[in-house]
């Protein structure tokens, strides 16, 4: 083996030099690769064979044929960098808060296969996380997790924190939509009336207004104005709506009845959970999951099926409610989209159009919440009310 200072360089074509590195005299390349400069390891300490490597490196820089080396970054490092790059897109903090998880989740599974660096990802390693995920998640939760990862790889590709994206091809069937069921009106009554007062409130609002749960539980006092017969859903920082975006729904006369009387004097909240322990003045705001597990309760107790796993009643089917009765009541879907807060259409008329106060308050009278009420008695109701 030929012996040298490890100072001694030699010069590589135009692009590079080589020069041994290190105790053990190790022969490392060192050139220029898009403004940055890099320095390679040849892996070998045999000059010969060091000038050999050296040589097909610089072929493939003049041919454009280099592919930077793999990053040695870590995955939970590229994650937390991913995640600082979602806020500063000011990406809602929820979406953000259920990257994390799964996020986590998928470096929590690398680290038990032993792979703890962004290069070592497979795609027979992400097929052991789907895997691992499909025991536990439906179809639909394991579609969007893996969308999350592949969308979070692809970010690393474009930071170059990795020289390829090993899941580019990787395809994934998104699963066709299962319709959810909604209660009927006789069915929502039925659930409304087999609640105590605080409950019934509560379930009445979701149901005659659409809105999410978690809507609910942020509902402050003056979001609800009932001089002006409006429920305002408003997106405030750290308690954004999922679109980000504010909107108002009209108070359905059956509604404003109960809602009247709802009103809580201590708190900024409007609804708010019963007293306890850690609040014993109960001006604390409501617990979304225990709502849910009292809707299903209730919901069992009356012979209706319940839960996800059986494809039952949750508190989200009264969204479902809402839109399913709106429509066949003859309110436009336009209308019933902007009540609910929905942005799926991309269609320039979604931009055109645009929705009166006065017009969104006359389309909520038509709607017949009444228990046993039909489309053509609400219509009636309103015609004696302008008399």
């Amino acid at each position: 083996m030929d012996i040298m200072e490890n100072n001694e360089r030699i010069r590589i074509g135009d692009r590079m030099t080589i020069y041994r590195r290190g105790m053990k005299g190790v022969w490392c390349a060192d050139f220029w690769f898009e403004g940055e400069h890099r320095r390679t390891s040849l892996k070998t300490r045999n000059k010969k064979i060091a000038t050999q490597r050296a040589v097909k490196l610089d072929s493939e820089l003049i041919d454009g044929k280099y592919q930077r080396p793999p990053s040695s970054k870590s995955i939970r490092s590229a994650i937390d960098d991913y995640l600082a790059h979602l806020q500063t897109e000011d990406r809602a903090r929820k979406t953000i808060v259920r990257y994390r998880g799964e996020l986590n989740t998928f470096c929590e599974i690398c680290l038990r296969q032993k792979v703890r660096c962004l290069a070592q990802i497979t795609p027979t390693l992400f097929d052991c996380y789907r895997a691992q995920m499909k025991e536990k998640h439906t179809a639909k939760t394991l579609y969007h997790e893996s969308m999350v990862i592949k969308q979070f790889m692809k970010w690393c590709k474009s930071r170059h924190l990795i020289s390829e994206n090993p899941l580019l091809d990787y395809k994934l069937d998104e699963p066709r939509l299962v319709p959810k069921p909604g209660p009927t009106l006789d069915e929502t009554w039925k659930i409304l009336n087999s609640s105590k007062l605080n409950l019934k409130t509560l379930l009445a609002t979701l149901a005659f207004t659409g809105m999410r749960s978690g809507e609910l539980q942020r509902l402050r006092k003056d979001d609800v104005e009932f001089t002006g017969n409006w429920i305002h859903i408003v997106s405030r920082d750290g308690a954004e709506t999922k679109t980000g975006d504010s909107r108002k729904v009209p108070i359905h006369p059956v509604l404003k009845e109960m809602l009247e009387k709802q009103m809580q004097l201590t708190g900024p909240w409007f609804f708010v959970a019963e007293p306890s322990p850690s609040y014993p003045a109960g001006d604390h705001w409501i617990n979304t999951k225990k709502l849910n597990e009292r809707f299903q309760k209730t919901a069992k107790a009356l012979g209706m099926m319940a839960g996800r796993q059986n494809n039952g009643y949750v508190i989200h089917s009264f969204r479902h409610f809402f839109e399913t009765h709106c429509v066949n009541s003859g309110i436009p879907q336009r209308v019933i989209d902007t009540w609910l807060g929905h942005r799926s259409d991309k269609s320039m008329a979604a931009v055109y159009y645009k929705l009166s106060d006065k017009e969104s308050q006359a389309f909520m009278r038509k709607v017949p919440f009444n228990h046993g009420e039909s489309a053509v008695d609400a219509d009636d109701q309103n015609k004696e009310d302008v008399k």
